[in-house]
């Protein structure tokens, strides 16, 4: 992982003498940054896979070692791997499989990928194989920007009508609406990215009325998160957003470059990132993920070795130095009293 340029601040927060919460690990521009891939025949004969540099990435989720990352200006998924180091473009995006805009991916439990193509007004579907299988979508009738699977249905978020519609996870039939536009409980105004908790809660980036909203299921409105303001707990552009399996929301700000942390009644509980070209920087950020902790070796390598991270945050910068940034989420040594 190489670390981005400038100065070199502690690399946790928050800042000593506080208790550590969060050490930045670093960031991926490039297949460069990958582990070194072991030697083989055919890279032999062939030669070695010519360095991908990322372009404009907008998300990125891990499934397993492996990274998948939508890139807007290829109009890809690029697949780089954290353990092996190999890398290559998402294999069915071709033919009927093509992406135009890769807005955002995610994976259901049985390893099938959703790409939400804006362009195509479509969720692509690909197998564990990642081999197309279908396009679902309403042309005319909806933009999905992004997605969330649950057990029985997909939670598509719509930014042509501001609104989320519930398709059926087999067929992808169009089922129900939740919400529509307008800045009430319940309401959007360019909703931009969807969570689910444990319980099958919906979390929704509401970009421009400037919030986060918890709804349940069946889109009854159970919370709202931050409001428009310049100080901590409110947002100036939230993109993306996630939960972790304790229930605490995490939110990247364009606007502000930071990640705040709320727990599970909305409020703040630490934030971490900012401008800058220093390490945990961050640079015009959008997509954002939270995971149990992957135990990946090339990760294990980079947490210091006073800090237990329980968490991984995978947090995409659309510009600057590190596009794919990574965040431990744990804790450190108790600071000592005097």
């Amino acid at each position: 992982l190489r670390p981005s340029a400038g100065s070199l601040p502690p690399p946790a927060r928050p800042i000593p003498p506080a208790e550590p919460r969060v050490q930045y690990l670093g960031a991926i521009s490039s297949t460069e940054d990958l582990p070194s891939k072991q030697s083989s025949f055919g890279s032999f004969i062939l030669g070695e896979e010519p360095m991908r540099p990322l372009a404009k990435p907008i998300n990125a989720i891990l499934a397993g070692t492996r990274l998948y990352i939508c890139d807007t200006v290829f109009n890809t998924v690029f697949v780089y791997d954290l353990a092996t180091g190999e890398h290559h473009a998402l294999l069915g995006d071709k033919e009927n499989g093509k992406i135009r805009q890769a807005n955002n991916i995610a994976v259901d439990d049985t390893g099938k990928f959703y790409v939400a193509d804006k362009i195509r007004e479509a969720i692509l579907v690909y197998g564990p194989d990642e081999q197309f299988m279908a396009a679902w979508g309403r042309p005319g009738q909806a933009q999905p920007v992004a997605a969330a699977i649950g057990a029985t249905e997909i939670y598509v978020v719509d930014i042509r009508d501001h609104e989320i519609e519930v398709w059926d996870r087999q067929s992808g039939a169009y089922k129900r609406t939740i919400g529509r536009q307008g800045s009430g409980p319940g309401e959007f105004i360019s909703p931009t990215y969807i969570a689910l908790d444990s319980q099958g809660n919906l979390y929704v980036t509401d970009s421009f009325n400037f919030r986060v909203q918890k709804l349940s299921p069946e889109g009854q409105h159970l919370m709202t998160i931050g409001s428009l303001g310049r100080n901590l707990g409110q947002f100036a552009f939230p993109k993306g957003m996630d939960v972790d399996d304790q229930g605490r929301v995490y939110v990247a700000d364009a606007r502000f470059a930071n990640i705040q942390i709320f727990d599970d009644q909305g409020r703040l509980l630490l934030f971490f990132g900012g401008p800058g070209p220093n390490r945990g920087n961050l640079d015009l950020p959008a997509g954002v993920r939270v995971y149990r902790w992957p135990n990946i070796q090339w990760l294990n390598d980079r947490v210091t070795s006073m800090f237990t991270p329980e968490y991984l945050v995978v947090a995409v910068s659309q510009k600057g130095e590190g596009y794919i940034n990574f965040y431990a989420v744990g804790h450190g040594p108790a600071p000592q009293t005097p």
